[in-house]
């Protein structure tokens, strides 16, 4: 009976070690292919991020161009108009008449 169970013992360890040798090289695997699909993943993620911040900073730029050209535009056709006010310099320059009046009668109520 004895020797049974170290027969049975024995048996049962090297099932363990060879499935354990089996087991280990196929799990290495696994792992530095799980490692090199991560860092892919990460890199073309980090590429991505890249051409978004790219792309975003291209249309902030075209942006910043459109506005400049309409302002280059409005101003020609101001100088054009040789003193010709247009509503807007019409209404900038009744606020700031309104703007004195009130400053000047905020004066006039301190003096008192």
């Amino acid at each position: 009976m004895n020797h049974s169970l170290i027969a049975k013992s024995g048996l049962l360890l090297f099932i363990l070690t060879i499935g354990f040798v089996n087991y280990s090289p196929v799990q290495a695997g696994i792992t530095e292919t799980t490692s090199q699909n991560q860092k892919q993943l990460k890199q073309q993620s980090s590429q991505q991020l890249w051409q978004q911040f790219r792309q975003q900073q291209d249309r902030v730029k075209l942006q910043q161009q459109q506005r400049i050209e309409q302002f280059r535009v409005q101003n020609q056709l101001r100088q054009q108009r040789l003193g010709q006010p247009t509503t807007m310099d019409q209404l900038r320059q009744q606020q700031r008449l309104q703007m004195d009046r009130l400053k000047l009668q905020q004066q006039f109520r301190q003096q008192q």
